[in-house]
């Protein structure tokens, strides 16, 4: 009897168990379901005002890219024409230079051509140095003066000269030197036998006819001779000191007479070497 009690007793609790399960299954659904409203519309605020600020955000950044870009472009587009332009530039570059060269060419061989007819030009001229300043007739009196000085005979007693005149430089005071004067003979035979007269009076000082200043005797070249013939000059010197003979040839070079055997430089560096080398043996 007490058993079936005990039976009964247990099957009551298990059913009054198993609804009380079943009734708070319900309970829990119908709690999440019925979530607050203020609440869910305050996220979706949320959530929209997030949106609209990255939104916002990220059209500045894009409208950002896009101007870039749009820069970068023309940038792009100015390397191109930058590039054509440079392009363009280099081939006439290139076709300058061919013309450039040449014409360099063509002018150096005029300028030589016009420095030879300079030259030839000056054939029959003679440049005195020293001679004092002399009165207004300067071909008058040279005519007379040069066979007199050099001690040489011609007809007449005299030389022919074209003309004659002091250098283009302002007229010098008493105790100034005298300027250079300019002979232009009428025949360059004449000339020649001027120039060797001046050479042969300059080996033989007995034979100074005149005891005023001592007056030099020089061929008459263009600027551009001189200024070669120039280079020399301390070459000569050192010859001199030796005891060497030389000539200077026209238009520039160095003719160098030693134990009889003659060289010749066309360069200043070349009789410069040389002449080291003779200061070495002595």
């Amino acid at each position: 009897m007490t058993r079936q009690k005990k039976a009964k007793t247990t099957e009551t609790e298990d059913e009054e168990h198993g609804e009380g399960a079943q009734a708070s299954a319900p309970e829990h659904a119908s709690s999440s379901s019925n979530t607050d409203p203020n609440i869910l519309k305050a996220m979706d605020k949320i959530t929209e005002n997030i949106t609209n600020v990255l939104n916002t955000k990220i059209d500045t950044v894009l409208a950002g890219i896009k101007d870039q870009t749009t820069q970068i472009q023309a940038l792009g587009a100015h390397v191109c024409k930058a590039e054509d332009r440079i392009a363009n530039v280099e081939t006439a570059a290139d076709s300058l230079q061919s013309k450039v060269t040449r014409l360099e060419k063509q002018v150096i061989g005029m300028l030589e051509h016009i420095d030879d007819l300079d030259n030839r030009g000056r054939r029959c001229n003679v440049r005195l140095v020293g001679l004092p300043e002399e009165g207004p007739d300067p071909v008058r009196f040279i005519e007379k003066w040069l066979p007199d000085y050099l001690k040489m005979t011609t007809r007449k007693g005299r030389i022919k000269l074209d003309r004659a005149h002091r250098s283009m430089a302002p007229k010098p005071g008493p105790e100034q030197r005298s300027r250079p004067i300019i002979l232009k003979f009428h025949n360059f035979a004449d000339k020649q036998l001027v120039m060797n007269a001046a050479r042969k009076l300059r080996s033989e000082p007995g034979r100074l006819a005149h005891t005023g200043p001592r007056i030099s005797f020089f061929n008459d070249y263009s600027a551009a001779v001189v200024k070669e013939r120039k280079a020399f000059d301390e070459i000569k010197y050192r010859l001199r000191k030796n005891s060497i003979d030389y000539a200077l040839i026209y238009p520039a070079t160095l003719k160098v007479m030693i134990n009889g055997t003659e060289r010749r430089f066309d360069t200043p560096e070349g009789a410069a070497a040389f002449a080291e080398s003779l200061d070495g043996t002595n």
